[in-house]
């Protein structure tokens, strides 16, 4: 009897140590399963971004895509451009003055123009801009400074495209100073089938001192014709002089000068 119930209690305690292991490798096991999904949701975390980066920079570059193809002509046609699909037009955050390297303050003015369609993209249309300037002065009142206006072909020549901004980059010099730093831009679009979009912006400059003021480039006079000088002329030809014998009163050619070759 000794012996059974010795043996039952060894028993006893053997099952209950193998539970004990039993439970410290599930617990082991447990971390382990753990560890390997925390690193698993990190490693997924990682590919979204990844994706979506990628998904951004794709639309970007459809975008750049889309635009270079609207400025490439096609090979013997006409230059092709989507002006039916324009909807309105914006002024870019980098209209306002511009500053060169030749002096203090903004020595013209730059207008973004951005014609977009109706996925609010810009599109590069053709057209003609018309910008007009007005100074706001202290009391709100607006008087205007200068007027611009820029053909199709030369518009033309001033699209960037990026990955950020896209539009026509226009510089205009001064006609005249301003005198207060608020300006009103009203640019107005017109295109080649003759819709018309408006759109203005405030902007504030940065006035250089009155005696670092350049004045304004003034457009050159039409050239004058040249005035014949005096001097001797060209020898007369037989034939002249023989028509001229023909037709002269008697006794005329007695009294005529001939003219010889220029002296040099």
């Amino acid at each position: 009897m000794r012996r059974t119930r010795g043996s039952a209690l060894r028993n006893q305690a053997a099952q209950v140590a193998a539970w004990f292991l039993l439970l410290c490798a599930g617990c082991r096991n447990c971390d382990k399963v753990e560890a390997e999904l925390r690193r698993r949701e990190a490693e997924l975390r990682e590919v979204r971004d990844e994706l979506c980066q990628s998904q951004l920079m794709n639309e970007a570059l459809q975008r750049e895509l889309h635009d270079i193809q609207q400025s490439v002509p096609i090979p013997g046609g006409p230059e092709r451009h989507i002006t039916s699909t324009v909807k309105e037009i914006t002024l870019g955050r980098q209209t306002g003055g511009y500053h060169d390297e030749g002096g203090p303050g903004d020595s013209a003015l730059q207008v973004v123009l951005e014609p977009r369609d109706p996925d609010n993209h810009t599109v590069k249309a053709p057209g003609t801009l018309r910008v007009l300037a007005l100074e706001i002065g202290s009391d709100g009142l607006k008087k205007p400074l200068s007027s611009w206006e820029v053909p199709p072909e030369q518009l033309r020549r001033t699209w960037k495209s990026g990955l950020w901004s896209s539009g026509y980059f226009v510089i205009l010099p001064w006609k005249t100073w301003p005198t207060t730093e608020k300006l009103r831009v009203v640019a107005q679009f017109v295109l080649t089938d003759g819709r018309a979009f408006e759109a203005d912006k405030d902007v504030t400059l940065r006035l250089p001192p009155l005696q670092q003021r350049k004045p304004p480039p003034k457009p050159l006079p039409p050239p004058k014709p040249l005035e014949p000088e005096g001097g001797d002329g060209p020898a007369l030809s037989e034939t002249r002089l023989k028509r001229t014998a023909a037709t002269a009163e008697p006794g005329s050619l007695s009294r005529a000068v001939h003219l010889g070759p220029p002296r040099r």
